[in-house]
């Protein structure tokens, strides 16, 4: 547990080390953004495009999400949202950010994602007005992933502290 300080290990790795996170960060950061993109273009990243597209609608051709999409949907983000965030949320518990910091943006991250893959089935299977998640969860879950990458990319090339290697 040394390694999760209030002590930046980032700034300390050695410079492949740095280059290869810096890489996965980047490749993070694309990801993150093509989400956003997608979500944009599916909703609207609005709540009336949330519960059109997972509810459907008649004017614009839209048919409802069938329990099959969303299960396949759910399966996916269950396997691969866990595994970015692992990722990344180990990179920013080596940050110099303070314990209580660090607890608050972990912590926000796992209820984001959670939020995220609970949202289609409370639109489809709930009630509209869950869609009102789209565009408040988004924001908030695209903030503390832009924080897990983000503040590793600093502390790595930014930040100033004797580097070990």
């Amino acid at each position: 547990m040394r390694y999760f300080s209030n002590r930046s290990q980032l700034a300390r790795m050695d410079f492949h080390t740095r280059l290869i996170m810096t890489y996965f960060l980047v490749f993070m950061l694309a990801a993150s953004a093509l989400s956003i993109f997608m979500s944009h273009e599916n909703t609207g990243l609005s709540a009336e495009g949330s519960a059109a597209y997972y509810l459907g609608d008649e004017e614009q051709m839209m048919f409802a999400k069938e329990k099959a999409e969303l299960v396949e949907t759910a399966h996916f983000h269950l396997f691969i949202m866990p595994i970015v965030f692992l990722t990344t949320g180990h990179l920013f518990l080596l940050s110099a950010w303070s314990a209580r910091w660090k607890t608050f943006v972990i912590s926000s991250c796992f209820v984001y994602i959670t939020l995220e893959i609970a949202e289609p089935w409370l639109v489809r299977y709930v009630g509209a007005v869950w869609g009102i998640l789209a565009p408040i969860n988004a924001a908030l879950l695209g903030i503390t992933m832009l924080l897990c990458i983000l503040v590793p990319i600093y502390e790595m090339w930014f930040l100033k502290t004797q580097r070990r290697g």
